[in-house]
């Protein structure tokens, strides 16, 4: 059996996601939640869980200060992070304070308990200034080198912030082409959002404007 975490601040989305994650895993997960980070880290002192599933923005403790505090109050906690953030320095910085995966809550629940089974087991006792492990929650394990020439080129320009608009008037092309090479980008990385392809690229080491 699981034991999760789950960390959320919004009683409606919270309360639901327990809900569905519990009808979808039967007994074999066991689900506690809490409504902010204070409260997660009271729990914590209770009882140990095996994953924490926390949004990134919370009213009290909240980003990467709870992501390193939720790794010190658990040996082996697995920490996920589920937000609504678009923004892809928050994914980095999570993942640098010790998080094991980053997903945006677009995600439906299959996503979800799938990424939950693929994170690895917390190290017990690892330091959080550490490296963190490579989310499987976030990044794809497709090389983006099977990318085309083109592809890699929408890429980059994503990780450099370009909207659609911009990357069509940057490739001379049109945004429905764009938009095109964008939804072939994410099923090649196996992602469902641009903050997620863009760790993926970073991840790969590709930066900056296209060759």
């Amino acid at each position: 059996m699981t034991s999760a975490l789950l960390i959320d601040d919004h009683a409606m989305f919270r309360e639901g996601l327990a809900l569905a994650l519990r009808q979808a895993a039967g007994p074999s997960l066991h689900l506690r939640t809490a409504a902010g980070g204070a409260e997660a880290l009271a729990l914590l002192k209770d009882a140990t869980a095996d994953i924490a599933l926390m949004d990134y923005y919370l009213p009290d403790i909240g980003g990467a200060a709870l992501v390193r505090q939720l790794r010190r109050a658990g040996a082996g906690l697995r920490v996920m992070v589920l937000s609504a953030s678009e923004d892809h320095e928050d994914a980095e910085a999570a993942l640098a304070a010790g998080a094991h995966g980053f997903l945006h809550k677009s995600a439906d629940v299959g996503q979800l308990l799938d990424a939950m089974r693929r994170v690895p087991a917390g190290k017990g006792g690892r330091p959080p200034e550490s490296p963190p492990p490579a989310s499987l929650a976030v990044l794809s394990e497709q090389p983006p080198g099977r990318l085309t020439p083109r592809q890699t080129e929408v890429l980059c320009l994503l990780c450099e912030g370009l909207r659609n608009g911009e990357i069509a008037e940057r490739l001379a092309t049109t945004e429905k082409t764009v938009k095109a090479h964008i939804s072939a980008i994410f099923a090649a990385l196996g992602v469902v959002n641009r903050t997620q392809a863009v760790l993926a690229a970073r991840r790969a080491g590709l930066f900056g404007k296209p060759r």
